[in-house]
């Protein structure tokens, strides 16, 4: 993992306006955050730069494109080093529908966030990840039915 960064009070508050919103112009979160432009704009590219702000992207919404089917899926691997879980991780990452995919401690030994269309492309998904990988043990699906919270944005301090 990489070491935590010293961040002034100053770039916590330009981390929570650009998680709020990243197309704000540069002008009016300088103003926000009480910084001239020149200076806000520099301190953002320090941010991109030092690598805390990773990328710029837009969030859509999976029901009004076709992915509605949103699940969690815990994976039990046989071998949790060396080529098996290489492959594994490999198909994983090639997968347009997984969103996220995490090594955890606990049970499983990894858990995937999917986004689909419906059953059926989740069951082509566990066909190619799971029902053909001698390596999957077993595998505990978790499908939403409800969102209470869903946000993309750290907490910041300062």
């Amino acid at each position: 993992m990489a070491n935590r960064q010293f961040l002034e009070p100053v770039d916590h508050r330009l981390l929570a306006e650009l998680q709020a919103n990243a197309e704000i112009t540069n002008a009016a979160l300088a103003e926000k955050v009480g910084l001239s432009p020149s200076s806000c704009l520099r301190r953002v590219q320090r941010l991109k730069e030092d690598g805390i702000i990773l990328r710029t992207v837009a969030l859509v919404d999976g029901e009004k494109v076709g992915q509605g089917l949103r699940a969690m899926v815990e994976v039990m691997l046989d071998h949790h080093g060396g080529p098996q879980r290489r492959d594994f991780v490999a198909r994983v990452r090639q997968e347009q529908a997984v969103l996220s995919a995490w090594a955890v401690t606990g049970e499983p030994d990894v858990v995937l966030i999917l986004s689909l269309r419906d059953m059926k492309d989740y069951q082509r998904l566990c066909e190619r990840l799971f029902t053909n990988d001698a390596n999957v043990i077993r595998f505990r699906s978790h499908f939403v039915m409800d969102s209470y919270k869903d946000e993309t944005a750290l907490p910041t301090a300062g």
